[in-house]
């Protein structure tokens, strides 16, 4: 009975690990002076961050697993039952997405690198969270780029509009460049679909043959990053570029972003992709980095404890190995600023949470759960 009593505490522990909250930093921003919290470590590559009603947060691992976190004592517990995904390269379980109506139906979406290495795709499934496990997936969308082979580019970020709709970013797949303009395919596209799948009646290619009907913007590379505007509702995305011209767009049905007939990057060789940065027909960006910070996550700021950052554009910057802060007045650009550099680290992911603080991901197999948390002068 012993050896049994202890087996068991073994077992638990395995699934359950408490780190205490602590500060490893603070810094000056143009508007804020803030304590930099590390919530927990030990995250294997996190990359997807959504907060539950009681504060708790949820946190997907690119190489599989779900792990729910208590942000007042950093307290991390395994939740089974998420999609299993195939690891590959950058694939792997990615993005997550609460219901809108959560408090009532408890759904839960996820997006998922799937297939083999020389079969794959961007997929997304939802199930049901009962406080304990995700249970009764049902796989909602599958993109039909099942030619992938490779790790790279599937994308991924979920975000649902301000009409119900679910909204899905699927990368080009690297060496298809070629098909993010083949309305066929769902390579380098921005989907649209019910939060059961089924397509919208007012898609902008419904009834058109040779298109995919899921599609609600083409022409992307790899857009890891999209929020909605806080006053207009529209639903902002960033790409990145190759070496250069990663983007911020403004996505709007039916629209063409150009890649990769336009862009400010060039090939990883040297080679010149296109010659142009923009084209008739083809929607340019509101914002263009070269040399390249290879954005992921994005969140305009909307809570109240760093009032001088409403309405900012945060974002992470993965070989920039900074926060990105931009200023936007309309669609003009007015001020940009590196945050968090002294932490020399990748970032993943940003996402507003409880108290108007902001949460930051960092990338790797030793990934942290920070919280940005004002210093009162």
């Amino acid at each position: 009975m012993i050896v049994r009593v202890v087996l068991l505490l073994a077992l638990s522990a395995a699934h359950v690990a408490v780190a205490e909250p602590r500060v490893i930093g603070q810094e000056h921003s143009n508007q804020a002076k803030f304590d930099i919290v590390e919530i927990t470590g030990g995250l294997d590559t996190p990359w997807g961050l959504v907060f539950l009603p009681d504060g708790d947060a949820l946190v997907t691992q690119r190489s599989g697993g779900l792990v729910r976190v208590n942000l007042q004592t950093g307290k991390k517990t395994d939740i089974p039952g998420a999609p299993a995904p195939l690891v590959l390269g950058q694939g792997g379980l990615l993005d997550i997405a609460l219901s809108p109506d959560f408090a009532a139906d408890h759904l839960v979406y996820f997006s998922y690198a799937a297939g083999t290495r020389k079969s794959n795709h961007t997929a997304i499934t939802r199930g049901r969270f009962d406080g304990l496990a995700i249970k009764a997936l049902d796989v909602i969308f599958s993109a039909n780029t099942t030619k992938k082979r490779g790790g790279s580019h599937f994308g991924s970020r979920l975000v649902f509009g301000r009409d119900g709709m679910l909204y899905a970013s699927i990368g080009e797949g690297f060496r298809y460049m070629d098909e993010a303009q083949n309305l066929a395919s769902h390579f380098g596209s921005i989907i649209r679909i019910h939060p059961d799948g089924k397509v919208p009646d007012d898609n902008p290619f419904v009834g058109r043959d040779n298109a995919a009907h899921e599609i609600y913007s083409y022409g992307h590379r790899n857009p890891q990053g999209m929020a909605l505007h806080p006053q207009t509702g529209a639903l902002w995305a960033h790409e990145h570029g190759p070496m250069g011209g990663d983007e911020i767009n403004i996505i709007k049905a039916g629209e063409n972003y150009g890649w990769p007939k336009a862009t400010f990057g060039i090939d990883y060789s040297g080679t010149i992709i296109s010659d142009y940065t923009e084209r008739p027909g083809m929607t340019s960006p509101l914002l263009h980095w070269t040399p390249s910070i290879a954005p992921s996550g994005m969140a305009f700021y909307t809570g109240d404890a760093f009032p001088g950052w409403q309405g900012d554009i945060f974002l992470g910057a993965l070989a920039g190995q900074h926060l990105r802060r931009v200023k936007f007045h309309g669609t003009k650009v007015i001020t940009q600023e590196k945050l968090l550099e002294s932490l020399d680290v990748r970032i993943r992911d940003v996402r507003n949470g409880p108290g108007g603080m902001l949460y930051i991901l960092t990338n790797g197999s030793d990934g942290q759960l920070l919280q940005l948390r004002p210093v009162k002068e």
